[in-house]
């Protein structure tokens, strides 16, 4: 469909509104939930979850934040308990980040209300249809970064 001569069914276009409605979404189902936790610091301990203790400059990187931002979720969330941050022994200029067993509860939220989301986006569509989207979903995933090329540590790319 093409609208004012954007096409809303470019990839692109679908990508970035498919994210930008997960998120406006997960957001008001967490606010929902009082999580005690910003959404922006969710997707923090969603990704440290998934990733495991890492260094700032290079979980800033994963979420694609600048390390400036991470750090104002990162202060919030050791406040909270829920993250440590310890000097990096190979390094002592860096810091590695990683989860305290506080975090746990708050994780099996997140991961609930990430489920349920998942669930309704994907309600209507077959499981075959659905199977075919994810499987499209991570070789275009594949494509891109081939096509970005390695990340770097600690830097953006």
């Amino acid at each position: 469909m093409t609208n004012n001569g954007v096409d809303t069914d470019h990839i692109a276009f679908l990508v970035g509104d498919l994210s930008r409605l997960f998120r406006a979404t997960f957001e008001k189902l967490t606010l929902e939930h009082d999580l005690g936790v910003t959404t922006a610091e969710a997707r923090v301990l969603g990704y440290m979850s998934l990733y495991g203790p890492q260094r700032q400059s290079c979980l800033a990187d994963l979420l694609g934040v600048a390390p400036m931002s991470l750090s104002v979720f990162l202060d919030r969330l050791e406040t909270a308990g829920l993250v440590r941050r310890a000097p990096d022994p190979g390094d002592r200029r860096a810091k590695i980040v990683s989860l305290t067993r506080a975090s746990e509860p708050v994780l099996r939220q997140i991961a609930g209300i990430g489920q349920g989301l998942n669930d309704a986006a994907l309600a209507g569509i077959e499981p075959a249809a659905q199977a075919a989207f994810i499987e499209t979903a991570r070789q275009v995933r594949r494509n891109l970064e081939s096509l970005r090329g390695p990340r770097t540590p600690g830097g953006r790319s």
